[in-house]
């Protein structure tokens, strides 16, 4: 069974990465104590040969290491965050409640002593009783101080997972997407197909820009980045928030309309297409256009009868078609 399957368990993992982190002086942060919690659980053998590693040959261990390893192994993966950060999150939450509530009883109490107190005072045959009553008014007073910054310090850890869930987030999306274009890249594409549905019908079109050899050679890679990240806004522009694009490599992209028939691909390609013969680009450094860029599109249609391989092989087809043809057009198979 694993160690985090229980709350007895999980409870004592939780002391010794306390403890451990202790041990080299580290801070229990977020990211530290979630990073140690796995490697004292032995979950993941990768994790422990490396900080076991890092631990001989260095004899300590450092927050900047622990980060490291959190990047390595946990940042592009949502375990971390679906085994420990979200049930830390709710845990934080209840315990901030029960710690509001409790504070909240704690002032009635003490309203209610008060009164107590003051009839008390005016009253001389239960002059024993006094002494006892700001006894436990001092206690009541001096315990619902405690609670108060308890609950400051959970707040501000839960803040602390909640920034690093955010961050964990960002580091998911960010591995799906094309540093240059900011379209996904295959990762991503790979990810948003497993999320259509296999039971409607989906089209595809392969894009290429034609002659891309010749801006590189003329202009140089610089202009020719330019050129494909033009090109990603201009097909970007013309599809919905339903369908996404992707950067598939160099100067091809993949386009996936989700449920749009291959008609609907085909006018949706053919405005892409135009939008691009009309863009004029200019390269600053010598103020010269760039020659007119077009484009060769092969389009297919996914059915439930097939899978995507299929249809992106019957899209390429299509483009290489398209390219005999003359090139600037666009073809469906």
């Amino acid at each position: 069974m694993n160690t985090q399957d229980n709350y007895p368990s999980a409870i004592k993992l939780s002391e010794q990465t306390i403890t451990f982190l202790a041990q080299y002086e580290v801070a229990p942060t977020p990211i530290n104590f979630s990073v140690i919690y796995h490697y004292l659980s032995k979950d993941n053998q990768a994790l422990n040969h490396y900080i076991d590693e890092y631990i001989s040959y260095h004899g300590a261990l450092d927050a900047v290491f622990i980060e490291s390893a959190f990047l390595k192994y946990f940042s592009h993966s949502d375990k971390l965050e679906r085994s420990l950060l979200t049930p830390f999150e709710l845990t934080l939450t209840e315990t901030m409640k029960k710690l509001a509530t409790q504070v909240s009883n704690g002032n009635e109490i003490a309203t209610n002593l008060e009164k107590a107190d003051k009839v008390l005072s005016a009253s001389t045959a239960a002059s024993t009783l006094e002494p006892l009553i700001k006894f436990i008014n001092r206690t009541l007073t001096s315990s619902q101080l405690q609670h108060q910054e308890l609950n400051k310090e959970l707040a501000d850890t839960y803040q602390q997972v909640k920034q690093l869930k955010s961050q964990l987030k960002a580091s998911r999306d960010e591995a799906m997407l094309d540093a240059l274009t900011g379209l996904y890249n295959r990762r991503g594409c790979e990810e948003k197909l497993q999320s259509l549905s296999e039971d409607e019908i989906h089209s595809s079109f392969v894009i290429d820009i034609d002659h891309f050899k010749k801006i590189n050679d003329a202009f140089g890679h610089s202009v020719g980045d330019k050129v494909i990240q033009k090109v990603a806004s201009t097909i970007k522009s013309h599809i919905t928030d339903t369908d996404f694009a992707v950067r598939h490599g160099g100067e091809e992209f993949i386009v996936v309309l989700a449920n749009k028939t291959k008609p609907e691909a085909q006018k949706v390609a053919e405005k892409i297409r135009i939008a691009i013969t009309q863009l004029r680009l200019k390269q600053k450094k010598s103020n010269t256009y760039l020659p007119n860029i077009s484009i060769s599109v092969g389009i297919s249609e996914y059915r439930n009868s097939n899978n995507w391989k299929t249809v992106f092989d019957q899209a390429d087809s299509a483009l290489y078609q398209a390219k005999n043809a003359g090139r600037n057009c666009c073809i469906a198979m």
